[in-house]
């Protein structure tokens, strides 16, 4: 994978815990993450496949989350399934994050392990769907 390219990884606190995926820029910055966790890694990887299988039909909504906070989600069948791993503080960067997460997520490769961290970022709850 060529370092600039953008990708998706997979992380979990421990061995044992369960996986969640981020899209990550080609400076590795996180551009949205999965909204579900999974039991393992093979599952969450096809869970990835099933929904960059089904990009197109996936739809995409930005909520107000705080006075001059936005966040943007994608939802499936009424279901948030990815969202901005942080709030912006415009509503034009929040469309212009959505519209990267968007234009790269179907074509991002998968990485091939879980990278390990009990970073308490990782563990802060994304924005409740409305």
């Amino acid at each position: 994978m060529a370092e600039t390219a953008w990708h998706i990884q997979l992380f979990g606190t421990s061995v044992t815990a369960p996986v969640r995926w981020r899209l990550l820029s080609g400076n590795n910055r996180d551009m949205g993450r999965g909204f579900d966790q999974f039991d393992d890694a093979e599952t969450c990887r096809l869970a990835i496949k099933q929904l960059q299988a089904d990009a197109a039909e996936l739809e995409s909504r930005i909520q107000r989350v705080a006075p001059s906070r936005w966040q943007w989600q994608i939802v499936t069948d009424k279901l948030v399934v990815a969202a901005a791993g942080h709030p912006f503080d415009r509503l034009i960067r929040c469309e212009q994050g959505m519209s990267q997460f968007l234009e790269h997520f179907g074509t991002a490769p998968i990485g091939a392990s879980v990278m390990l961290s009990d970073a308490r970022r990782w563990r802060t709850a994304l924005a409740t769907p409305a």
